[in-house]
Parts: structure tokens; sequence; C-alpha cells
């Protein structure tokens, strides 16, 4: 392994010029960046290697540099883009192509129809970014029910009427049994909805109502109030920031947190908030996180940033230009219509790391924990009994660390049976350096739960607090013998809370993934195809009426199967 120094020596020959370098050991990529002036950047690497652990894991783990000169700084962030994508090196920011948030499109043609997309390659009016894939669904489900747009990815000709015709989620363009006119005031309607900006399109529907009362086609007109109505209450229900612009990404980045977070504004209004954990990944600021995102997201029209420097903005700029084939403005600062409401979210997204490390000490004797993990078992009727253990770290959930476990050893209801089959499994991964050493075990439960923890920390000799927090009482049973009332402590309530309700989330998910895979086992292949691509939770089938199901083809004795693998609750 070379020494810093020997490293300095070889960067001491590369010239003052722009372009990308890439550190690798052997084949492998360990690191692409790029620069404007490529020594005097691989010579900031090694000041900063003497002090941050990161920085020096790159030369650790590199046995030779490389480097590509390029004509522009354009040409840089284009060319490190595409050999980061490539090659996906161990220290960079990536974003895999077709791994962008899911998006709703509106297609082009004649008969438009709204998919879910993760790329940018069809042709057609973005929506979104959604931040889960079942989001995306349920508002393109949404749309279907109120506009009607055909639901076929790929409009058959001849035509054929489908059963999305017959439960009302298509108009039936196909067949020709809407005109083509009415079918673009529905898609023109459908982009107002999806888009919240409803005052273009009102007025037209106000107007093709009156037409239709007056030809007495009072089917057609019900079905114009209907979206009329849709398209009110979504007036009506706007949170209006008066923002001067329609569409934007906001980005805040903290480097001392180690995060960034985003707002979306979309239709004028804020729609949705997302922050993404950078610890344990290197990256070069928010210039880097942004090249990153972009490659591979929706672009907006504006994107505004603030926390962090973008050295090159220009250039940037023209990077996302070329991303979405559109203007795109890049701008430094908080828009002081939407700085009010980012200053608040921003200070009570976590309490203040003072108050709770006071209250770890004054209440709990402990200092502030730097990893926590929470476990929870979930089970129905003892069935598919499973478990989970959710990791909070520094202040906040690190959901790349979650673990389920299905208990292997245990073949009846036995919580703390249970438990101590996952925590032992969890314990000799620990002892074995595949894990971190916790700080404090948080296990959802009471005493009894509490014991059989205890029982696995004396077995493996861990350092770690043991914890345990009841639902009802919301009482905190230490492994000392006290009993904390959390609800008198707000820093820690919040904080066990959260580890104990997420841990409950995640073993409950799995338990029901399990049963979803067993209810599907047990149907013929062609209900189980209609369960899965009608409902999105088995538990919609049991809030179905007869009717439904049977214009689904599907019997309403299904209910009774979804109630032998599902009930009518969970358990566990």
């Amino acid at each position: 392994m070379k020494t810093l120094a020997e490293w300095k020596e070889l960067v001491e020959r590369i010239p003052e010029r722009c372009g990308v370098y890439l550190f690798k050991r052997g084949k492998e990529f360990v690191y692409i960046g790029k620069a404007k002036n490529l020594k005097r950047r691989l010579l900031q690497h090694l000041q900063q290697a003497k002090s941050d652990r990161k920085e020096l894991a790159i030369f650790a783990g590199s046995t030779h540099l490389e480097y590509i000169l390029t004509t522009s700084e354009y040409e840089a962030l284009v060319l490190e883009r595409q050999l980061i994508n490539l090659h996906k090196p161990k220290y960079n920011v990536v974003f895999k192509h077709g791994s962008g948030y899911p998006m709703l499109v509106l297609t082009e043609g004649p008969f438009p129809t709204l998919k879910i997309v993760r790329d940018f390659e069809e042709r057609g009016t973005y929506f979104g970014p959604f931040f889960t894939v079942n989001q995306a669904k349920r508002v393109k489900k949404l749309v279907h029910q109120l506009f009607k747009l055909r639901t076929c990815e790929e409009m058959p000709v001849p035509g054929k009427l489908c059963m999305d015709y017959h439960l009302g989620l298509c108009s039936g363009p196909c067949v020709g049994k809407v005109k083509r006119e009415d079918y673009r005031l529905a898609v023109e309607g459908a982009k107002a909805f999806l888009s919240g900006e409803v005052g273009r399109v009102l007025p037209k529907l106000y107007s093709k109502i009156e037409e239709l009362a007056r030809r007495m086609e009072f089917e057609r007109c019900a079905l114009l109030k209907e979206q009329v109505e849709a398209l009110e209450n979504l007036a009506r229900g706007q949170k209006v920031l008066n923002l001067p612009f329609g569409e934007a990404d906001v980005w805040l980045y903290l480097p001392k947190e180690e995060k960034v977070r985003l707002y979306l504004i979309r239709g004028r209004k804020l729609v949705g908030r997302e922050e993404f954990d950078l610890s344990g990944k290197l990256h070069e600021g928010l210039a880097s996180w942004l090249e990153a995102y972009y490659s591979v997201n929706f672009v907006p029209e504006r994107v505004f940033y603030e926390g962090g420097e973008v050295p090159s903005r220009e250039t940037l700029e023209r990077f996302l230009k070329e991303r979405s084939k559109k203007t795109v403005s890049l701008q430094r600062g908080i828009p002081e219509e939407l700085r009010p409401l980012v200053e608040v979210d921003a200070a009570g997204a976590s309490a203040p790391e003072e108050a709770l490390e006071r209250s770890f000490r004054e209440v709990l004797k402990l200092p502030l924990p730097r990893r926590i993990e929470g476990f929870d078992v979930s089970h129905f009727m003892g069935e598919a009994t499973v478990g989970s253990c959710v990791v909070w770290e520094k202040g906040r959930m690190k959901k790349s660390c979650y673990r389920r476990y299905r208990v292997k050893t245990v073949g009846k209801i036995d919580d703390y049976a249970s438990l101590k089959e996952i925590l032992t499994r969890r314990a000799r991964r620990i002892v074995s350096g595949q894990y971190p050493v916790p700080d404090l075990w948080l296990i959802d439960g009471g005493k009894g739960q509490l014991s059989a923890a205890l029982e696995v920390k004396e077995r493996f000799k861990l350092p770690t607090f043991v914890v345990a927090l009841a639902k009802r009482e919301e009482i905190l049973h230490t492994e000392d013998g006290r009993e904390i009332p959390l609800k008198e402590h707000p820093e820690l309530y919040r904080v066990f809370g959260l580890i104990r309700d997420e841990a409950h989330r995640f073993a409950l998910g799995y338990n029901r993934l399990l049963r979803k895979k067993k209810l599907l086992g047990m149907l013929d292949e062609r209900t189980a195809k209609l369960v899965e691509r009608n409902f999105s939770d088995p538990y919609e089938v049991l809030r179905a009426s007869d009717e439904y199901l049977r214009k689904l083809g599907l019997s309403p004795e299904l209910k009774r199967t979804v109630r032998k693998v599902y009930g009518e609750e969970d358990r566990g």
C-alpha cells in the first residue's frame, strides 16, 4: 500500500488541466472524480486524507491512479457521470440507471394514457416524482376512475372491450365508445388534476356540461360533473403558498448532520418532502449529490439550493438542461415565500441534540447513545412468526441497516422464545464483527421480553444496555429495574416511541408479506393474477362488495379464504 508521501509524488506529475481522475485497485474502480484543475484537486484530496478517514480510505483502497483530460468542465462532468454509472465505484454516490423515483407520464398521441415510469424515454408530460411506487399506483388508479383514460399500454387495433371498461376505469376509445374531442377534454382534466392547475380546464368542463344538458345526454353529463367535483375539491384543499413558479425542487444541504433534504414544489404548492442520508458515503458536497441525483431523476424547471457550494454552477445548469431537454434555472437560496416553512420544518425535524443528551444523562443515567437497535416480534395466531431489527444512529433512523428475521425454531405462540432466537442470531453477528456493537437495545414489550433479552446479553457478554417499552402504558422498563413513564419525558419518548413503532411496522410488514404469499399460493393462477392486479392489499378484498368481486370475475367466496389467512385484524 502506498504512503501519502508516495501518492503526493505521483500527483505532482499530473498536469494542471481539466479532466476526470480514476482511483483503482487492479481493475476495480474505487473512486471517480472530475476537476477543473486535476493536480490541484488531487492535492486537496491528499490534504483532507490527513484528517478525514473517508478520504484516507480512497488512498488506502487504491493501488494506482489514472486520469483522462477533457476540453471543458462540462465535458468532464458528463464523462464523470458516464463512468460512475458504468463502473459504480465504492466511494461515489451512485444512482443506478432506472433506479430513479417513480413518475407518472401522460403519453402523447390521439388517445393518451397514464404510465408509471422510472426513466424519461417515453414522450409526454411527466408528473412527480413519487417517493413510493404504491403512492404512484394509487394516484394512477384514481385518475382512471375519474377521467376514464385507457389502461392498456398500447391501444389494440382492432379494439376489444376489456374488463377495465366494465369496471368503469376506461372509456373504451379502442372501440369508439368515446369521441376524440371528449377524450381530449378528459386528458386535459387529468393533466389539471395531476398538476394542480385546475383553473385552466374548469371553464371548459362547465361549458361542456351545459352543452350536454341541452342535448339531454345526462349520463355523460353526470360523468363530467364527477370530474368537476374532484377538481373543485382539489382546488379548495390546496395549501397555496403564492409561489411565483409552478415546478421546482428546493434542496437544503446539512453537512454536519450528513444529510440533504428535498422539498418538492408542483402546481405552485408544496407537495412533498424527502430526506437523504449521506453518512458512510464519500461525496464532494452538494454539487456532487445534485449531479448524481439528477442523472436518473426528473429535472424540474427550477432548482434552488442552500447550505452548500456549487462551484461550477453554469456547468451543472447546462448538464440539467441537456438531461431535461428544457430550460432549467439553478439558483442559490431558498425562495422567501417558502423560507418560513422550511425553517420551521428544519427546527422541528429532530429534537435538539443537547436536550436529548441531557434527558439520557438525567433520566437514564447514560451518555447519549450513538447506535440503538430496536426489536419486535410479529405473528398471526402463531403462524408466520417473524422479527425485525431497526437501527437508530446519530439521531435518525438508518433504513439501510434494517434486518428482518423469519423465526425457525419456535413452532407455537411463544413471543419470548421467538425473541430469544432473533436476538441470539443478531448477537452472533455482532460478536463476529459483522455488525457494530450497539449502545442500547430497545425491545417492544414488557418485563418478560426484557428478561429474554437480558439472557441473550449475558450469554454473549455484550456491553449493550437493554430496555423494553410496553405498548399501552408507555412505561420504559430498564435492565437495572427502573420503570420510567416516558410521557413525562418528551425527548426520550420521541426517540424510543419512533424506534418501537418503526420496529413494529417493519415486523408487521414482513408478516403480511408472508401471509400474502401463502394466500396467493392457495389460489389458482387466474384468481391470483386478478387479486394482485386489482388489490394493493388483500384487506381490500374483505372491504370489496360482492358485486364488485363478480365484475372482476372473482367469487365472493374468496373473502372466506382471505379471512383464513389474514383474519379481520393483525395480531402480534
